[in-house]
């Protein structure tokens, strides 16, 4: 019987590519918790977006099964339309969107294909814009904004949807210290708000900056699971990340020593 404030459910989970590619996930078991911030660790190349797109249901893994807690029940994860709010690492979009548009594409799921945008609509872009601090974005097509403000519009989109589950693919790797800031502080709201939170990084030091647990990823070998301080040591990240690592600490915040 799982824990009652497990959010998102993953049961012996097994995963391959096509049989010449030697990417595999085995027999991997994980409990996501609800009202929680969970990153996943690892280099570039070693994973993090798979294990996202499987947590998603995108992708069908070959054994196991994956399952989201709504309410009182659990629903196969290939049932939770809406439920989860999704932001790729990198996607194609049209320019000439201006960013309001942009931000009602995250009400689709309440406004459907062919109704219009209600009052409600338009008052959930606003009240996200005046929390990423783009309200004066809104009417500049995304053709016209910075690398960094297209970033939080579309971390926006993603609010929006008021899903249950939010999950970025690196959500935060094209902005600014202080864009980062409000995104961290943006990320504690929500989750005080009942939402649950999965990110990924190539930065350990993000997850020692926000995140409860953390999940370290290294390609084709056992991914760990649990709180941040015990999975993030030394030993595992100089392992996960092919170099030595040692942390230091000054006033509270931990930073990260590279030994020659």
């Amino acid at each position: 019987m799982k824990s009652i404030n497990t959010k998102l459910d993953l049961q012996s989970i097994s995963y391959s590519y096509e049989i010449d590619d030697h990417f595999r996930i085995n027999d991997l078991s994980i409990e996501i918790p609800e009202n929680s911030i969970t990153t996943i660790i690892g280099k570039n190349g070693s994973g993090k977006t798979t294990l996202l797109l499987l947590m998603m249901g995108y992708l069908k893994p070959s054994s196991g099964i994956i399952r989201f807690r709504d309410n009182e029940k659990y629903l196969p994860i290939e049932q939770t339309a809406g439920k989860i709010a999704f932001l790729p690492q990198n996607e194609i979009v049209s320019f000439k969107f201006t960013v309001n548009d942009f931000l009602l594409l995250g009400r689709i799921p309440f406004i459907g294909n062919i109704s219009q945008p209600t009052i409600e609509d338009y008052l959930k872009v606003e009240e996200i814009k005046k929390e990423l601090d783009i309200v004066q974005l809104g009417k500049k097509k995304l053709e016209q904004i910075s690398g960094g403000e297209l970033q939080r519009v579309r971390i926006g989109r993603a609010l929006v949807q008021e899903a249950d589950m939010l999950i970025f693919d690196e959500p935060i790797t094209h902005l600014d210290i202080g864009a980062k800031l409000k995104i961290f502080h943006l990320m504690n709201k929500l989750k005080e708000q009942g939402k649950t939170i999965l990110f990924s990084s190539h930065d350990p030091l993000e997850a020692f900056q926000i995140a409860d647990n953390s999940i370290l990823i290294e390609r084709n070998k056992e991914i760990i699971f649990g709180s941040t301080n015990e999975v993030l040591d030394d030993d595992n990240l100089s392992s996960c990340l092919g170099t030595s690592i040692k942390y230091g600490s000054f006033e509270g915040q931990k930073f990260l020593i590279l030994e020659k």
